[in-house]
């Protein structure tokens, strides 16, 4: 009951920001202040370990709690493997024995020695000089909250920047935006489990919203020269990206694809044309070969992140994924329903069928139907095209990339920080065909169809979320003081 009364206040807050427009900026910071602080009660309050604030020893804790330290550390010793004091040769008998070392669950054994799976650009960009500057160790928990933030803020500037010209969107919905995006986009999930998996996902999340950010601002009227510098930042983007999730890798042809169309639609200049390619390839090659030798002195070869060689009972060295495994991973990543308890009326359903990756989720038509809308994106694509045929590649760039997303993840598995990838950019997305919608209908009737669906799902969605983001499935409850915290949230919002 208390959850809908929270609700409640979000749609009233929404409507008072309508009557008292002068006081726009007012409103929007104060509604994305209630999101942030949100995030930070989450990342704070509800881990089953107490290290938030850096630290000037590193804490370790499974599964993968703040192993980047131990990269950082290896790093200034000119070393890239971890754990020097842990016994290889049992490993070697037998990869499975990890199970009675904790610590070693998704590390890498390879050559009798253990690595860290994850890729190396959140250590460069984070846990490294964070380090080289204070002498203290970042904690995982802390950047995936602040990082967490950025996504946020940057998924709402993308909003804003395309959809600035819809003048007749209410600015109430503008407002009840802000909340869908941060509390249904599955940022919550991401926040309130800061574990290295999350720090992963967020960092080459944010360099994918960067790299949008500025491939926008890219296909408006700026001259080539500043065009080119955000060509060169747009590609250093996505090949950080790749450093923190290996397949991001096929995000740059999309991009590339792009930027060459719009240099060779703008300019009649041969050497334009190759200026752009040769500036766009130049991170690509340089933090490439980073990658690359990385990858080779870890396990003497230039593709391999280490996946193979993960210590965790999925065997992913004989892992091929399957049409099979995708049609299961697209069905449940889509429609699995969500199971109903006794504590927070809804909760999540443990996945199954996948060779790989079944963990507990619920299939994003119920965390957030809004993104059903997108069945409408050939024709919103089309109008748009009539309209401003940049705006129509910045859009058919960012379904690309974001079709691409869903087809991997739903390869690979049902796993709610895989869910969170394609579903942060489908919502934005999603948002912004609403908004069109709403823009260009003058029926007043069916617009005011638009705007009570709009709250409608907006009410549903957020219901729905909370229900799910505190349910027993997405909490490990590791000792009393941490089940007091769970029992106390319960009864309090619901």
């Amino acid at each position: 009951m208390n959850l809908l009364l929270i609700i409640l206040f979000l749609i009233t807050f929404s409507f008072v920001a309508f009557f008292f427009q002068k006081y726009r900026k007012f409103f929007i910071i104060f509604s994305v202040l209630i999101v942030l602080s949100f995030y930070f009660f989450l990342a704070r309050a509800f881990m089953p370990f107490s290290n938030f604030y850096p630290s000037k020893e590193i804490q370790l804790y499974s599964p993968c709690g703040n192993f980047y330290n131990l990269i950082t550390n290896s790093i200034k010793k000119f070393k890239i493997n971890i754990f020097e004091d842990i016994d290889t040769e049992n490993l070697k008998i037998d990869p499975s024995t990890y199970k009675n070392t904790p610590l070693l669950l998704d590390t890498s054994f390879y050559n009798e020695k253990i690595y860290l799976y994850f890729g190396i650009t959140p250590v460069l960009l984070f846990y490294l000089p964070f380090n080289l500057i204070t002498t203290l160790y970042l904690t995982d928990r802390l950047l995936v909250f602040l990082l967490s933030c950025i996504s946020f803020l940057l998924s709402l500037f993308l909003v804003n920047s395309v959809t600035k010209n819809y003048k007749k969107v209410p600015f109430n919905l503008k407002i009840l935006t802000i909340f869908l995006i941060g509390l249904c986009n599955l940022l919550p999930f991401i926040a309130i489990n800061g574990l290295i998996y999350q720090v992963a996902v967020v960092t080459a999340n944010i360099l994918l919203l960067g790299a949008f950010c500025l491939f926008y601002y890219y296909t408006t009227d700026i001259n080539t020269e500043i065009k080119n510098i955000f060509v060169f930042f747009i590609s250093l983007s996505l090949c950080l990206a790749v450093g923190a999730r290996p397949h991001y890798i096929l995000f740059i042809p999309i991009f590339f694809s792009s930027i060459i169309y719009l240099n060779y639609k703008e300019s009649t200049k041969i050497n334009n044309i190759f200026k752009a390619i040769l500036i766009f390839l130049t991170p690509c090659i340089i933090y490439g070969s980073i990658l690359a030798l990385y990858n080779y002195l870890r396990f003497d070869s230039i593709f391999e992140f280490g996946w193979k060689y993960q210590l965790n009972e999925h065997n992913q060295s004989v892992y091929m994924p399957t049409i099979k495994d995708f049609i299961i991973g697209l069905k449940n990543n889509f429609l699995l329903l969500p199971n109903i308890n006794d504590s927070t009326f809804f909760s999540l359903t443990k996945a199954s069928g996948h060779r790989i990756g079944n963990e507990y989720i619920t299939g994003v038509l119920w965390i957030c139907p809004i993104v059903a809308i997108l069945i409408f994106i050939p024709n919103f694509l089309k109008k748009i095209y009539s309209e401003n045929k940049k705006t129509f590649i910045f859009l058919l760039t960012f379904i690309l990339t974001t079709a691409v997303s869903i087809i991997v993840a739903s390869f690979f598995g049902m796993i709610i920080r895989y869910i969170f990838e394609f579903l942060s950019l489908m919502v934005i997305l999603s948002v912004i065909t609403f908004f069109h919608y709403i823009n260009v209908t003058d029926d007043k009737l069916l617009k005011k169809f638009f705007y009570f669906l709009f709250i409608l799902v907006f009410v549903f969605s957020v219901f729905m979320n909370t229900s799910l983001l505190f349910c027993k499935e997405n909490f490990k409850i590791h000792n009393t003081l941490r089940k007091t915290y769970y029992t106390t949230v319960i009864k309090t919002l619901f």
